[in-house]
């Protein structure tokens, strides 16, 4: 865990890895210290954890999420929706609490990403999955691995823009919410957050 003083505020980031189970064990053992928490998701994804028991469609995996899988399944179980993220807000939907949404609503991150990524961008994805199979990643932990895998798909210039244009955004969010608590649990995938901690300390300076 991360944690910084923007103002009279602390902010504690925990850093989580996408899609493995014992990633909910962190949220679980950092939860209950802070007046409020924040997950780096939409307003919709948030609801759509929240309600995942009555939402009977399920969402079909990309050929770039299931390479994802194939490699991070040699750490453990793997569950969709992340399971670190339902923990937390399971967890504050029992104390009555909202878990504040630190990315884009679908709508603003869909414009931006129609603007950012070019269509030849978009059509290489089956080769970089295919690419992605062979691929050796760092495996030394499920942190390495994540961070890996996130350089080597940000080797397309319109999925790096993407990733800096979120990290921006989700920094920018996590200062604003500081301005108006005294503590703040932040959870985030662990490949965005080195960007984020540096946005924030350049905003402060």
């Amino acid at each position: 865990m991360i944690s910084l003083t923007i103002g009279k505020c602390r902010v504690d980031i925990l850093p989580i890895v996408k899609g493995l189970v014992s990633e909910a064990e962190k949220v679980s053992a950092a939860y209950g210290d802070h007046e409020a928490y924040a997950a780096a998701l939409g307003i919709e994804e948030i609801t759509a954890i929240k309600h995942r028991e009555k939402i009977e469609e399920v969402q079909e995996l990309s050929e770039i999420d299931m390479v994802y899988v194939h490699h991070l399944s040699n750490f453990g179980e793997i569950e969709s929706p992340t399971p670190a993220f339902c923990e937390l807000i399971d967890l504050c939907s029992k104390d009555s609490l909202d878990v504040i949404p630190l990315d884009m609503n679908n709508e603003e991150f869909t414009e931006m990403y129609v603007n950012t990524v070019k269509t030849m961008e978009f059509v290489k994805e089956h080769r970089l999955a295919k690419k992605g199979m062979k691929r050796r990643f760092d495996m030394s932990s499920p942190e390495s691995f994540s961070i890996s895998w996130d350089n080597y798909l940000n080797q397309v210039k319109g999925y790096e823009k993407v990733s800096r244009k979120r990290e921006e955004y989700i920094a920018s969010q996590i200062i604003d919410i500081a301005r108006y608590r005294e503590s703040l649990l932040a959870v985030i995938e662990v490949e965005r957050i080195n960007s984020i901690v540096e946005h924030i300390k350049n905003d402060k300076q």
